[in-house]
């Protein structure tokens, strides 16, 4: 009895300790040193599962995310330091390395940034090989199943497929032929050959071992955008724009049938382990499930509420991931259909702001809507649409907190709206229809890029550029009304930063004049000379809470990083 207490008592220590870690809220996973939260997980890129099973990979533009395949919970962020953007990925079959797009650390040879692809350690972080050969950005990566090679394709002026040795990283054959923007690479499960797609809507296949072409599969009409190998690597099978799905004998090339898509193009494709099922993505959002004995189909999976550009399948057939544009990752039962789980969070926020009390933060996103935050838990509080039509590119609240100015890229615009409610109050235009008609004949296109209130949050200071012209702007509006009340500057120069002087009294504003600022009368708009006092503070992505408890910094990756108000920063 005695040792069944004291094994019982050790269970329960044991769970108390661990709970924590088990329940770790993702804004707490792989956080820089002297960071207390963060907001978002980046923005999405592609989904696989790890080759056991045991994991399920996001690739963002902070790293590769790993998920419970069963749950959906966050585990673990293998963070990339020098991402900015999601990238294409591929599992080692051993699931020991992972060769990725380098985005943003680029190899360099006599003082010239070049593409590369990194092989790195997914225990340890650590680079096993760097591959460089391509002369413009890689699109997609793939293992051949013995892990020996790795296969992958250029875009644009590169047009190249290369087979890379992955002990050596030596480029050990190319392939040359005009490629689509999003072409896409794949090796057969018994590493005979490997298929890729070109800009003609034909999909080339060559042999695996010695790149020697094959076959060219010719007959869709539109851009071919996936393709998957049935697991007998007998069949491939064929996506396109054309709302198609084609089977395709490996062998010969001949066409043996066309599944017709009805949810619009097919932008993702893939077949179960056991090869009775295909399923796939379309630009609408829907999952369809083929049989690939019937040739019918068997049932679509509905929630997504835009295209679904990646998708794979657990390696036991139980499980379907897909990630979408609407900005989340959807974990779905093989078997029925249903949905298991719905993974958020994977989206690029351009823009934040603190409330005046200091509490929350609001965030500005690419797909237009505006997310609340508790600064103290990174905690999501509420979500209104900023502006449907345009993606955020800056956003600040009133001095009384009950106003959120939305700078709308694209539009030409800024939204104020209810804090609370999100209601929308008024609208800075700053062109009317002739306005707009002119610039787009004379090919000139106009950016807000800053914005603020001033003190006593009757007055709106935007600053913005038309960037083709290197001319830039500064107006003063009504915050009540929206109404324009004075053109401040008008002239050669981009303006990128403009704010007012904490007394409200002068617009200082930094933009295309050799690093020196501009100040001018927040009454008359008469030009003043600057003084010390003027001078900015911080980079433009470093948020001061009002109470100085916390400092927020906007990252280039798309994430806020929440950090203890004494910390300072350096310039990203």
């Amino acid at each position: 009895m005695k040792t069944s207490f004291s094994l019982i008592f050790t269970i329960i220590i044991a769970f108390v300790c661990c709970a924590p870690l088990t329940a770790q809220d993702h804004s707490q996973i792989g956080l820089p040193e002297g960071t207390i939260a963060r907001i978002g997980k980046g923005d999405l890129g592609e989904v696989h599962f790890s080759p056991d099973g045991s994991q399920l990979a996001i690739s963002t533009s902070i790293g590769i995310w790993l998920h419970d395949p069963e749950t959906g919970k966050p585990l673990e962020l293998l963070s990339r330091s020098h991402i900015t953007r999601p990238y294409t990925f591929a599992y080692a079959p051993d699931g020991k390395t992972i060769a990725s797009i380098s985005w943003d650390k680029p190899a360099r040879i006599r003082g010239r940034s070049i593409p590369a692809v990194e092989v790195w350690d997914v225990a340890t972080g650590e680079d096993k090989a760097i591959l460089i050969g391509h002369t413009t950005r890689v699109n997609s990566i793939a293992y051949s199943p013995d892990g020996k090679t790795i296969a992958t394709t250029g875009w644009h002026r590169d047009n190249t497929v290369r087979l890379w040795n992955t002990q050596t990283g030596q480029n050990i054959f190319t392939s040359r032929m005009q490629m689509p923007w999003d072409t896409f690479v794949i090796f057969s499960p018994d590493g005979t050959t490997y298929a890729a797609t070109a800009a003609d809507n034909t999909v080339h296949l060559w042999n695996g071992k010695t790149g020697k072409h094959k076959i060219t599969l010719t007959g869709h009409t539109k851009q071919v955008s996936c393709a998957a190998y049935s697991p007998d690597s007998k069949t491939i099978a064929t996506g396109s724009y054309d709302r198609t799905i084609r089977l395709w004998d490996i062998t010969t090339g001949t066409h043996k049938t066309t599944l017709a898509s009805e949810a619009g193009k097919v932008r993702s494709l893939i077949y179960s382990p056991d090869g009775n099922t295909i399923a796939c993505g379309s630009g609408n959002g829907n999952v369809q499930l083929w049989d690939t004995q019937t040739l019918k189909l068997k049932s679509t999976l509905t929630g997504h509420t835009a295209k679904v550009k990646s998708i794979a399948y657990a390696p036991n057939g139980n499980t379907i991931a897909t990630a979408s544009s609407d900005e989340t990752v959807q974990l779905w039962d093989a078997a029925t259909g249903k949905s298991k789980a719905i993974l958020t969070g994977y989206t690029r926020i351009n823009a934040a702001a603190y409330a005046p009390d200091s509490k929350t933060i609001v965030t500005g996103n690419r797909d237009g809507m505006v997310h609340f935050w508790d600064v103290s838990t990174a905690a999501l509080q509420n979500t209104f649409t900023g502006d449907k039509n345009g993606i955020i590119f800056n956003i600040t609240y009133s001095p009384d907190g009950k106003t959120i100015a939305v700078v709308s890229s694209y539009n030409d615009r800024v939204l104020l709206r209810d804090a609370k409610t999100g209601k929308h109050k008024a609208t800075l235009a700053h062109f009317g229809l002739m306005d707009t008609i002119f610039l787009i004949l004379q090919n000139r296109e106009y950016d807000i890029n800053s914005i603020a209130y001033s003190p006593d949050g009757k007055t709106i200071v935007t600053g913005g550029d038309y960037y083709t012209v290197e001319k830039g702007t500064v107006y003063l509006w009504d915050a009540r009304t929206g109404t324009r009340k004075k053109v401040v500057f008008k002239g050669p120069g981009a303006v990128y930063t403009v704010v007012f002087s904490k007394d409200g009294k002068r617009i200082i504003a930094t933009g295309d004049w050799k690093n020196k600022i501009r100040v001018w009368d927040a009454k008359t708009g008469r030009k003043l000379t600057p003084t010390p006092a003027d001078m900015l503070n911080g980079p433009k992505g470093l948020l001061h809470a009002p109470d100085g408890t916390t400092t927020a910094e906007v990252h280039q990756n798309g994430t806020v990083l929440i950090r203890k108000g004494e910390t300072t920063f350096q310039k990203k």
